[in-house]
């Protein structure tokens, strides 16, 4: 007998899916984060020199990368990271029917 399969159809929002306590900052982490390693990778910096011009270790970094500092560093200094990097970043507010967006051009 073939077991049945069953399929869950996700949030949109992974961070929901698995039970974060705040799902939607970090979401907004998470978009910063893969802004930060794209513009890194397109300007075929190495870790060490995005480090440096982040002003903080390139084990630091790393760890900010991978996600491993998710829940420790902040939007703020995220956005901060993106400046040194010459990015912009947009905060959209919306009423209470349109949840806050935060939108990394690119």
């Amino acid at each position: 007998m073939q077991e049945e399969e069953i399929m869950t159809v996700g949030s949109g929002n992974v961070f929901a899916d698995i039970g974060h306590p705040h799902p939607q900052e970090a979401l907004a982490k998470a978009r910063l984060i893969h802004r930060i390693t794209t513009v890194v990778k397109n300007r075929g910096l190495k870790w060490k020199d995005a480090a440096k011009l982040l002003g903080i270790s390139p084990k630091e970094f790393s760890l900010v990368v991978d996600g491993e500092l998710l829940d420790e560093v902040t939007i703020g200094q995220l956005m901060d990271y993106l400046a040194a990097l010459n990015n912009d970043t947009e905060i959209i507010v919306r009423d209470a029917y349109r949840p806050v967006q935060f939108r990394v051009a690119g």
